[in-house]
């Protein structure tokens, strides 16, 4: 462990919950056993939960809870903890997320963010992105992720519910997350508005991707069980023995689908910035 920690920029780390706290427990243990980022200032944003819920969290030992008193959707939570974080950089974990290491990790990524201002959100998490140059500031390569590829299902999504570190510089040039929305609506605005401006981009490391943190709570998810989730799945599984038995014409079908689902969020999101 650093002794000088005056020397490390503080990095607000901000726990996104509601109704979980089993999971949320496990999330936060994981991430103290597994970080070894010596200032860090720990956030937990709950959604309103039940008061017998909302003491559990309390007794978990967390620098700062925004506690709601009723249930306003997941972009009022996360904007209620956002605007508590004081930290330089802030790692957003939702409360399913159990942090597997190596400790050393968000080390490198605050590393790589002090030496590259412009890089506003460090991803942990998500499908491969196309490969833009290569960062200095870590032991491990890290690169910037070009931004030349559609949001959306399966897709690019900066914005994400799965773990990433961003820069609070950013949320004043960015905005904070539309409330007031679906889920899926709220999440898809954000990276639409950060694809769409072009003073910071975003990396990842090829070594902790898809390994610094395991996703916990997948049966468990409120999208998981939301009517939209539910036919999408049902549409994956009669699509299925096409893309068996003709893959060149399901990637068509594919590519198209998203090519109108990124059309139709444009023309719905003329607010996007």
């Amino acid at each position: 462990m650093p002794a000088d920690i005056a020397s490390y920029p503080l990095v607000s780390v901000l726990f996104v919950t509601y109704k979980r706290v089993h999971l949320l427990e496990r999330t936060l243990r994981s991430f103290r056993q597994n970080t070894d980022y010596p200032n860090l200032e720990l956030v937990v944003t709950d959604d309103g939960s039940p008061a017998r819920i909302q003491a559990q969290i309390r007794a978990l030992g967390f620098d700062k809870c925004v506690l709601a008193h009723k249930n306003r959707g997941l972009g009022a939570n996360a904007n209620a903890g956002l605007r508590a974080c004081s930290g330089k950089y802030i790692l957003f974990l939702q409360d399913d997320w159990e942090c597997m290491g190596p400790s050393r990790y968000l080390r490198d990524a605050v590393a790589v963010m002090e030496a590259n201002p412009r890089i506003a959100n460090l991803k942990f998490y998500g499908i491969r992105h196309l490969q833009g140059g290569s960062l200095a500031g870590a032991t491990e390569m890290c690169y910037e992720i070009r931004n030349d590829v559609a949001p959306g299902p399966g897709g690019y999504c900066l914005y994400s519910d799965t773990p990433h570190l961003k820069s609070s510089a950013s949320l004043s040039a960015l905005g904070f997350y539309k409330e007031g929305c679906r889920m899926e609506q709220c999440e898809l605005d954000y990276d639409t508005r950060f694809n769409r401006q072009t003073r910071y981009a975003a990396a990842y490391f090829p070594e902790y991707y898809n390994r610094v943190f395991l996703h916990i709570g997948g049966e468990e998810s409120f999208r998981a069980r939301s009517l939209a989730h539910k036919l999408r799945r049902r549409l994956a599984a009669w699509t299925l023995p096409l893309k068996e038995a003709y893959p060149g014409i399901y990637d068509v079908g594919r590519r198209s689908y998203r090519h109108l689902c990124a059309r139709r969020r444009k023309e719905s999101e003329p607010h996007a910035q």
